[in-house]
């Protein structure tokens, strides 16, 4: 039997610095919302993982998993507060994009990849250190293939290792 394709996704965390002040009635794409230095590093490592920006998701403090090209009014809300995205709601959408099958790999912060492991488990998360040392791990992994190819690796052992514990 042939092994079927591998699907690979890479979420990155949103950001405070958005290109519109929140109350903003006006739409713009996720990819487009987010623009802060921090969640620019992470989107240019994802972009360096991946093969289309459909492999491409952004961990929402208010929305949950949303796609770069889904449009959202700009907010104010970040994962500490009372009001924020649940780990049972990311559950849901994990079901809904198909992620439980998928290897995926988490670059953000502690406190979303806290929301995310309990509804991805088999979500590796490479990053390590504060948001500086973060930085320069999303430049190495762009500017490196052997990096990239070791964090699939982790990535695929993972999803491994979760299928068959679970």
């Amino acid at each position: 039997m042939p092994t079927p394709p591998r699907r690979r996704i890479v979420i990155i965390s949103c950001g405070s610095h958005k290109t519109q002040p929140a109350g903003n009635l006006q739409e713009v794409p996720a990819g487009k919302l987010y623009i802060g230095h921090y969640h620019r590093s992470l989107r240019a490592a994802a972009e360096a993982l991946t093969s289309s920006p459909s492999q491409i998701l952004i961990a929402s403090a208010l929305h949950g998993l949303v796609t770069v090209s889904q449009p959202l009014v700009p907010y104010e809300m970040t994962i500490d507060h009372p009001s924020s995205v649940t780990s049972d709601h990311l559950r849901q959408q994990a079901t809904t994009f198909g992620l439980h099958s998928a290897e995926v790999i988490f670059l953000g912060s502690k406190r979303y990849a806290h929301r995310l492991l309990p509804a991805i488990p088999q979500c590796l998360r490479p990053l390590t250190g504060g948001m500086g040392t973060q930085r320069g791990q999303c430049r190495a992994v762009a500017e490196q293939p052997e990096l990239q190819r070791q964090w699939w690796e982790e990535a695929a052992a993972l999803l491994r290792d979760h299928r068959r514990t679970g």
